[in-house]
């Protein structure tokens, strides 16, 4: 914080405005680590922006993210774009991505999520994540015009990288017939594997049921990945879980088990009481 408030009061220039986008990230990281407290988050704030004006286009990143999350300003989601649309106009691919996803999902202004999208593939798109959202624009025909063959070939290219979504959405393709059927099952693995939700959760499904041809019934690895599924904020999965606690399908009856898993599921606003109707199991309490 002191070398925050000191590099404040220095006059601008590109030394210290590197210096102070610096002492704002490590005071960043002290506020998350609970070592400075979180009415630091204004002086945060302030340093970023300050650096941001100064052409720092990292700082425009970070202080965009304050003002999408309100921290020690104001939350205001349209000036956080704006912050990282300054960010991609001083050539951060990343900004530029960030810009596109929230246009996207957040404000559905999909001709200028397009266009950032377009421009954040300067950055060579290590992760896929670009290709990946350009490939749900050319799906929807947002932002451009419908092309089926285009959105696969994006996502094909996004799970070269590594995209753990641009390998579920192969096999939510291919599950219709787009694409290579045959690789359903090696798609959905691969999104689990790298932790994607809907993939984890599906795998708890199938193992569970073994109507996926080439995915066998076996209840310990349904429940192994209904576990990750609900680590990673399913509350069907969750809810899943407790059922077979209930029936000790994959792991021993235990109805406290159970309970604790129903519970996780309402924590994650789940609609519980309408999915165990469904199933025909009552809860213990």
């Amino acid at each position: 914080m002191q070398t925050v408030t000191r590099l404040l009061a220095e006059p601008r220039s590109p030394s210290r405005d590197d210096q102070l986008y610096a002492a704002a990230v490590a005071l960043f990281k002290a506020i998350e680590a609970g070592e400075e407290p979180v009415e630091s988050r204004g002086m945060l704030a302030r340093a970023l922006h300050e650096a941001a004006l100064g052409g720092h286009a990292s700082a425009w990143v970070d202080y965009g993210r304050c003002l999408w999350n309100g921290w020690g300003v104001p939350r205001d989601r349209e000036a956080a774009v704006d912050a990282y649309k300054r960010a991609a106009e001083l050539g951060l691919d990343y900004g530029a991505y960030l810009a596109a996803y929230n246009l996207y999902w957040t404000f559905q202004r999909y001709d200028d999520a397009y266009g950032y999208a377009q421009k954040a593939l300067a950055g060579g798109d290590p992760d896929g994540a670009v290709r990946y959202l350009l490939g749900l624009m050319a799906y929807n025909g947002r932002g451009r015009p419908k092309d089926v063959a285009a959105s696969l070939a994006l996502h094909l290219e996004a799970a070269k990288r590594g995209n753990a979504d641009a390998y579920f959405e192969l096999f939510v393709y291919a599950m219709q017939g787009i694409g290579d059927r045959s690789k359903a099952v090696f798609y959905l693995k691969q999104a689990g594997q790298r932790d994607q939700p809907r993939a984890c959760a599906n795998l708890g499904v199938f193992y569970a049921t073994g109507q996926l041809p080439g995915i066998a019934q076996d209840f310990n690895e349904s429940v192994h990945w209904y576990k990750r599924a609900a680590d990673l904020g399913v509350g069907r999965a969750a809810a899943a879980l407790g059922v077979m606690a209930t029936r000790g399908e994959g792991m021993e009856k235990d109805l406290d088990a159970a309970e604790s898993y129903f519970d996780r599921a309402e924590e994650l606003g789940f609609e519980l009481d309408e999915y165990l109707d469904k199933v025909g199991v009552k809860r213990s309490r």
